[in-house]
């Protein structure tokens, strides 16, 4: 089992952003110099060395500024969380308040609307690719937007030919694949947008591979070496979009004993928990070169989160897991881990923070999370 460590539940800092409006300090007023007041500056006299006299800046804009800077220059965290008093899942934002210790926060991205269930979200640079999901039981849908993340806006995208619901998907040189979420059929059971003509084609596949799924969705999928990992109920698959061919990793290796739904890639790593802790740590990292499953060694101590709906991406080289807390059961926790290559191709971990990001009445669940670079 995963450790337990004692982690404090003091400075969660969720709730209404907004609010924090009313810890605004006010600007003392400046003094009059009343000797300087009359006196006019000479001409010819040089200013390069006159500053201004420092004023107190309100924390709040402080924060809001360095956040900008931050997310045109670095990666940032994007997190699709429900709840189960409402209806959709809404998208939030990791933010760093510099002014208070660094801390880590989630904050609600107001201008942004609610995301469908089971939809499929890619990204290429700073756009995030929705794709899919259901507006109801049963009730695919085919619709495609994409979110500009420097301005946090939308706009609709041309649909696919076929409604999906969970379906997998993946970037490969530039291009989305979006693979079934649909009963299968050879000839649009696979569709690819060409980011640049704005337009969806289909790839005709006549293999016998197809979801085990009623609704013919997936658990969920990764990229790896220009391949895209999915996980099925049943098994595992790997589809090589470049030559339109597919294998079993169910019988040629190893991935399917200890992949699970939280899961990223880093540097065509593999990245997976195990609560269980089988290899006596509980993150996995799988190598699709050597097909071998490694433990993430150094990191051991972990809080009592509720891992197997946990949800982990890649920020910048660094292993992020978003989680909530059996205890307040409403807590979400960020845990940030650095990660180093040392001698043998062992992969160590160092927990940078372990922090409370978002607090709410309602115990929300993580959807998804994606990082955007700018």
């Amino acid at each position: 089992m995963v450790l337990i460590s004692e982690t404090s539940d003091e400075g969660s800092n969720g709730g209404d952003p907004s609010k924090k409006l009313e810890e605004l300090h006010k600007n003392p007023k400046e003094e009059d110099d009343e000797e300087n007041q009359n006196e006019k500056p000479q001409e010819d006299e040089e200013v390069e060395d006159l500053a201004p006299n420092p004023r107190q800046i309100p924390e709040v804009f402080i924060g809001s500024t360095v956040a900008l800077v931050g997310r045109c220059h670095y990666p940032v965290l994007y997190a699709l969380i429900g709840f189960p008093l409402v209806s959709l899942p809404c998208w939030y934002i990791l933010n760093r308040n510099i002014p208070r210790n660094n801390s880590l926060r989630l904050i609600r991205i107001t201008s942004l609307p609610p995301m469908n269930p089971g939809c499929a979200v890619v990204t290429i640079g700073y756009n995030m690719y929705v794709i899919g999901g259901w507006i109801g039981l049963n009730q695919p849908v085919s619709t495609v937007f994409v979110i500009d993340c420097r301005y946090h806006t939308c706009g609709y995208l041309p649909n696919m030919h076929r409604a999906r619901y969970r379906a997998a998907a993946g970037v490969v040189e530039g291009k989305i694949y979006v693979i079934g979420g649909c009963k299968k059929r050879h000839d649009d059971w696979i569709e690819v947008f060409d980011v640049e003509k704005r337009s969806w084609s289909t790839v005709p596949d006549p293999s016998d591979y197809k979801s085990s799924l009623p609704e013919g969705g997936f658990v969920t999928s990764v990229v790896m070496q220009n391949r895209i990992y999915i996980m099925d109920a049943m098994r595992d698959l790997v589809y090589e979009p470049r030559q339109g061919t597919w294998q079993s990793s169910e019988l040629e290796t190893k991935l399917k004993h200890f992949w699970r739904k939280p899961c990223c890639v880093i540097e065509d790593l593999l990245y997976s928990f195990d609560p269980r802790c089988v290899l006596r740590h509980p993150i996995l990292v799988y190598d699709p070169t050597k097909m071998v499953w490694t433990p993430l060694k150094g990191v051991d101590r972990l809080p009592y989160l509720k891992y197997f709906e946990c949800k982990m991406e890649n920020l910048g080289g660094k292993l992020m897991v978003l989680g909530t807390s059996y205890i307040p059961y409403n807590d979400t926790w960020c845990i940030e881990i650095t990660l180093e290559r040392r001698e043998g191709d062992e992969m160590w971990g160092k927990v940078d923070s372990v922090v409370p990001v978002l607090s709410s009445v309602n115990a929300p669940y993580i959807d998804l999370c994606r990082s955007v670079r700018f």
